[in-house]
Parts: C-alpha cells; sequence; structure tokens
C-alpha cells in the first residue's frame, strides 16, 4: 500500500533518491556536462528488509542532480568521490543506503524494535576485464567494502561491514544498460541487527534467534536508463538469493528470496559545461 502523509512523503523523497543512486550503476548516461539540475517522480518497490514477505511501496518527487568534477562525480554510477581513477583500474568511495522499517508495519517483527536507517561507506575498487572495440560492452570486477552505520538521526550506531564483490557487464548502445551479479558477507553484528531475535521479544512463533557472520546470499541487479533531449528515464530491478545464507533459519525470514524495482523520469532544467 502507498502512504501519502506528509513526513513519510519527505522520507521517501531521500529514499527515491537514495535508491537510484545506489542501484544506478553506468546506465544512467547522457552528455557529459560539469552541472544538470532536474525535476521529475520516481517510484520504487522494496521488501521491508532481505527475506521478508512483506513489501513497501515509494512514490515522491525525484531531484535529478549530475556533477562532474575532477575527484568527485554525482553522475550514472550514482556518487563517487575517486581515491584512484585510469582506465583499467580505479578505486572510489561506495555509498549505499537502506530504508527505516517500522516493526507495527511488520507481522514478524511486531513488538520488537524498528530497524533505522542503514548507510554503508567504503572504498570500492573496479577493474576492467574487457572491453569491446568502441567501448560498446565492457566488463568489471568490483570489490566494494563498506561499513554500515544504523541511524534515526538521535541513535547513531555501527552495525558491522559488508564485503559484496560483483561482475558488471555494462553495454552502450541505444539504452544505456547494466547487469552485475555477485554474492555478499557480512559480519555478525550488521545480521544481528536485522535477524537477532532476543530473549525479550521471544513469542510463541518467534523462538530465540542469533544471528551469525558470513554468506549473506547473492543478487542480481539490472539498471537502464535514456537521455532524450531534456528528458531522461531510468529503470531498476535486483532479485536476492537468500539460500545457504547464515541467518536463513532466522524466524524473522519468511521467503528465501528479495526483489525490488522502480523507475524514475525527470525533466533536465539547467545544465552548464
Amino acid at each position: 500500500m502507498i502512504r501519502f502523509s506528509l513526513s513519510r512523503s519527505l522520507l521517501s523523497l531521500y529514499i527515491c533518491k537514495a535508491i537510484f543512486l545506489a542501484f544506478s550503476g553506468d546506465a544512467f548516461a547522457g552528455d557529459r556536462e560539469t552541472l544538470e539540475l532536474g525535476l521529475g517522480f520516481a517510484g520504487a518497490s522494496l521488501p521491508h528488509y532481505r527475506g521478508s514477505d512483506q513489501r513497501r511501496d515509494y512514490v515522491a518527487p525525484f531531484p535529478y542532480f549530475r556533477y562532474d568534477g575532477e575527484r568527485l562525480k554525482i553522475n550514472r554510477e550514482g556518487s563517487q568521490f575517486y581515491l584512484y581513477h585510469q582506465s583499467d583500474f580505479k578505486v572510489d568511495l561506495s555509498l549505499t543506503f537502506a530504508p527505516p522499517v517500522l516493526s507495527e508495519d511488520n507481522r514478524a517483527r511486531e513488538g520488537m524494535p524498528d530497524l533505522n536507517p542503514v548507510v554503508e561507506l567504503g572504498p570500492r575498487a573496479q577493474f576492467l576485464l574487457y572491453e569491446s572495440d568502441g567501448g560498446m560492452f565492457q566488463l568489471r570486477a568490483c570489490l566494494p567494502f563498506r561499513m554500515a552505520v544504523a541511524s534515526d538521526m538521535n541513535d547513531t550506531r555501527y552495525v558491522g561491514w559488508n564485503f559484496s564483490p560483483y561482475i558488471l557487464l555494462h553495454m552502450d548502445h541505444k539504452w544505456d544498460a547494466d547487469i552485475s551479479f555477485g554474492p555478499a558477507w557480512v559480519d555478525e553484528t550488521y545480521h544481528d541487527y536485522i535477524y537477532e531475535v532476543r530473549q525479550a521479544y521471544v513469542t510463541a512463533d518467534r523462538p530465540l534467534y542469533d544471528a551469525k557472520g558470513g554468506y549473506s546470499g547473492s543478487r542480481v541487479t539490472f539498471s537502464t536508463g535514456q537521455r532524450h533531449g531534456d528528458y531522461w528515464l531510468g529503470l531498476f530491478a535486483r532479485y536476492d538469493d537468500l539460500n545457504g545464507a547464515v541467518f536463513e533459519e532466522s524466524p524473522l525470514v519468511k521467503k528465501s528470496s528479495s526483489f525490488m524495482a522502480g523507475a524514475a523520469f525527470s525533466t533536465i532544467l539547467y545544465g552548464v559545461k
């Protein structure tokens, strides 16, 4: 169900923006300029958390912003601050975001503490494995290692680390598109934050559970986007396979897979080279 309260609509604005920066990959292309500003709308449908059998839909205005500086770039690859940048190898800072979960809205977590928004930040190394003549196809190996912090502005705490290497195929044609796939390994602190059930929250249907660190499933991500004159359209989808994940037996895991998808449309209002 789509929520339209004022506070949640404002939250949806930031969530939609963060989601598209996190999943955009290389797909949001256009003529390279120093600065572009625009405005549109975005929508996304996400599970409450990986393994949840409930979802939440977000619809909000979408502020399109693209900046191309020497080291800082906010563009088709999301937000990067390059520490090292060459054509066949680069290192940047990788950022991802997970939206909050209100336990009152989730049957499995009823009576448990809410999950605050989680921001992951850390270095990502990218190796160019193959590039076709003309650069239409690129194959890269990407190695992001990120530390995670959960915060609701009043309470901020470290919740662990995430290592999620992946192979990315970039196709630069009429519609630029990315397909990536890879596993993830997450430490016990992070898994505990989402999947642990402490004694105080045990019920007849929710037994005690202590999550472990280790294999956290695998995922396939698709994103594509296109610029037509002063208009831009982007799409993304991600499938997570949780079979074999170390937290698979948690009573909070109701599905062995997760799927999320979204779309955004913007009008480019301002651009300078």
